[in-house]
């Protein structure tokens, strides 16, 4: 994580819609700008964090790993919106999450405005607001488990998981977060390597017919 030192940006940020529909300018002198590079922690799990984020700019994977040591790809955050809103309630995190881009936030320092913020009527309407949408789509995703098959489920998460055109995520976590066999797995992505789909390049795979991927994940949209 490396602090910006940007005064313009700070502001630009602070001073947007998306941002002030949660934080009062109260909160304004206990944050700053950080940006993570991709790949970087930004929440460890079982561990309590220093800040509640606000994504202003880029994409993060929310993951956890079992008590097997098997580790499942939860949901994909993209900008805006908050990270760590479970550890600002509970004081510690059942999930990992990463920077799957760089990402741009604002860190809010949760020893300093947890009382403020968990005390603003207007950041409760919001947060609540945030959580159903997310039940929503954890309620769809189950689903889409059911009545589809999965190849419409691995176009989504290649599409969610991906840097620009590259993706490449280990096949034993995909299969763990979609709850299929790495044989069958292995044999969609085949499938799709084959048909000129995804280019593969050793453990990298690149997204060759986006439009393919995009026809795909819109039959899931009809459903939602």
């Amino acid at each position: 994580m490396r602090t910006l030192k940007n005064e313009r940006l700070f502001r630009q940020i602070i001073n947007s819609d998306s941002y002030r529909q949660y934080f009062s300018e109260k909160t304004d002198s206990h944050a700053h700008a950080v940006r993570f590079s991709p790949g970087e922690n930004v929440i460890f799990q079982g561990e309590r964090s220093e800040y509640l984020y606000y994504l202003y700019q880029g994409k993060c994977q929310v993951s956890a790993t079992m008590e097997n040591g098997r580790t499942a790809i939860i949901n994909t955050l993209t900008a805006p919106g908050l990270i760590g809103e479970i550890e600002l309630i509970k004081n510690d995190s059942p999930f990992s999450v990463d920077a799957l881009t760089e990402c741009t936030c604002i860190a809010i320092s949760i020893a300093h405005c947890r009382d403020l913020i968990l005390n603003d009527v207007n950041f409760l309407y919001h947060l609540c607001s945030s959580l159903v949408d997310k039940e929503r789509r954890t309620a769809i995703e189950l689903a889409h488990h059911i009545s589809f098959p999965l190849e419409y489920r691995l176009a989504r998460f290649i599409l969610d998981n991906s840097n620009g055109d590259v993706f490449r995520i280990k096949k034993t976590v995909i299969s763990e977060s979609l709850g299929v066999s790495y044989r069958h797995l292995e044999k969609i992505m085949k499938k799709l390597v084959d048909e000129g789909t995804l280019r593969k390049e050793k453990l990298t795979y690149y997204i060759v017919r986006r439009d393919v991927l995009d026809k795909l994940v819109s039959s899931l949209n009809v459903f939602s």
